[in-house]
Formats: C-alpha cells, sequence, structure tokens
C-alpha cells in the first residue's frame, strides 16, 4: 500500500515540475505589454525628441512566400518567420503582398 501512494505523489511531483516549466517557456517568449501609464519623466524625454515615425514592422511567411503589413487581417495572428523593414526589401526577397481570400 505504502508503494502505491509513493507511486501516486511521484506522479503529481512529475506532473507539476512540467507544469510549471511550460509555462515558463510559454510566458518566457511573450513580450511584456507596455504599460499605460508614463512617468513624468518619460514625457519630459519624449518631448526633447522630434516626432519620427516608427519604422513599419512587415511580416513575412516562408510557407506561403507572403507579406503582411500591418493592414493585413492575418498581421496580428502571424509569428513572422521573416521580418522587413519595407516592402520594397520584402518584393526584392521574393515575396509578394498579402490577398484577401476570394469568397464563393
Amino acid at each position: 500500500m505504502l508503494w502505491l501512494a509513493a507511486q501516486t505523489y511521484l506522479l503529481c511531483l512529475v506532473s507539476f515540475i512540467a507544469g510549471v516549466v511550460i509555462t515558463a517557456v510559454v510566458l518566457r517568449k511573450r513580450r511584456p505589454a507596455q504599460a499605460e501609464d508614463t512617468s513624468v519623466l518619460d514625457a519630459v524625454e519624449d518631448e526633447d525628441e522630434e516626432d519620427e515615425p516608427e519604422p513599419m514592422i512587415i511580416k513575412g511567411s516562408r510557407k506561403s512566400m507572403r507579406y503582411h503589413t500591418p493592414d493585413s487581417p492575418y498581421y496580428g495572428r502571424l509569428k513572422g518567420d521573416v521580418i522587413f523593414e519595407s516592402v520594397a526589401e520584402a518584393e526584392k526577397a521574393g515575396y509578394s503582398a498579402w490577398k484577401t481570400p476570394a469568397r464563393t
């Protein structure tokens, strides 16, 4: 009877450790969300900098050889096997623009 209890305890312990490891791996891959509120120091630094537009990040899929701009409906879901800084760079690499699926 003690042997069965020891096996049950060991199985529960291994399952718990596996869950902790999987959770840690998943959380490590996520990017931390930026805080909504900014400090006064950040606001002062932002005023000093010129208003430069942020570079557009274009995600590409190696499987479909298509690139997705931020206005693509698939942009948020796509991991982005390849990342480009401009549309011209993506097209130069042989990728084509995303297309809206045809409805029948």
